[in-house]
């Protein structure tokens, strides 16, 4: 969720888990995500994360959200965009439910290629994998580009995490969802009962609720410190201190969903 701490709090707190970013990398996103945000005229944008390529051409993903309506949730006015060197950003555009829906079906990682497409079989076939899709005499089918595979991915990634603390968010008079500047911490630091899914607002599902074994919570007690990972898409990491009552989120991986934690289980 957009509406979290400062980038390099996150990354201290998460850095023993492996989220890691080279000082250099870091120095450009602190001078070129501010001027992306005012060019965009976004409310604020932080980074998302990072999606691997095949090609060491790795995708950095920011998010930003823009002004709501009252009674919008948030994660109908997120704005995505990516970048290959920290420096230039490009939109990531909204897809439509036809192109979603063939998206999230084709499997591997991500090529690295902005300009490369994929083909989706048509007459039923299951979708082509990205290792098969250059072989000779493949059937013609429609085609997905990398950049819509790639807003797919975050975009489904999103619906399962953006974690928060439970009333770390509120509605303001006009109905913008922000940071609860009354946050008095969560009771229980320990429990997924005590977060929630934030791209739907104060009152996101709580992750209790989730499918159970998807998430794993650990707790220092003498930090106070919670740190929780996703299973289902290995990458997502969540902090929480008790200390500071701060929090924030990365997510740093291939884009591919674990499915198989259901044989896990």
């Amino acid at each position: 969720m957009v509406l979290q701490p400062h980038l390099t709090l996150t990354l201290e707190a998460l850095g023993s888990s492996g989220v890691v970013l080279p000082l250099e990398q870091k120095a450009i996103l602190a001078h070129s995500l501010p001027l992306k945000q005012a060019k965009a005229g976004l409310r604020n944008l932080t980074l998302w994360g990072k999606v691997t390529a095949r090609n060491g051409k790795d995708y950095l993903i920011a998010q930003g959200m823009g002004k709501l309506m009252p009674g919008q949730l948030p994660r109908t006015a997120l704005k995505y965009s990516f970048s290959q060197d920290g420096v230039k950003w490009v939109d990531l555009e909204v897809l439509s439910d036809e192109v979603a829906s063939k998206a999230v079906d084709i499997t591997g990682m991500l090529s690295g290629e902005p300009a490369k497409a994929y083909t989706v079989q048509v007459s039923g076939a299951a979708p082509v994998a990205e290792e098969e899709e250059a072989a000779e005499g493949a059937a013609p089918g429609s085609q997905v580009s990398e950049l819509q595979r790639l807003r797919s991915i975050v975009d489904v990634i999103s619906a399962d995490t953006s974690v928060v603390p439970k009333g770390s968010l509120r509605l303001d008079a006009s109905g913008q969802v922000v940071p609860n500047d009354g946050f008095q911490g969560v009771a229980y630091p320990d429990k997924l009962e005590s977060y929630i899914h934030g791209m739907d607002g104060p009152e996101g599902v709580c992750l209790a609720k989730d499918i159970q074994g998807m998430w794993a919570l650990q707790y220092d007690s003498f930090q106070g410190l919670t740190s929780m990972r996703s299973l289902i898409w290995p990458g997502y990491q969540f902090y929480y201190s008790t200390a500071t009552r701060a929090w924030g989120s990365l997510y740093s991986g291939n884009g591919c969903k674990n499915n198989d934690l259901v044989f896990m289980l």
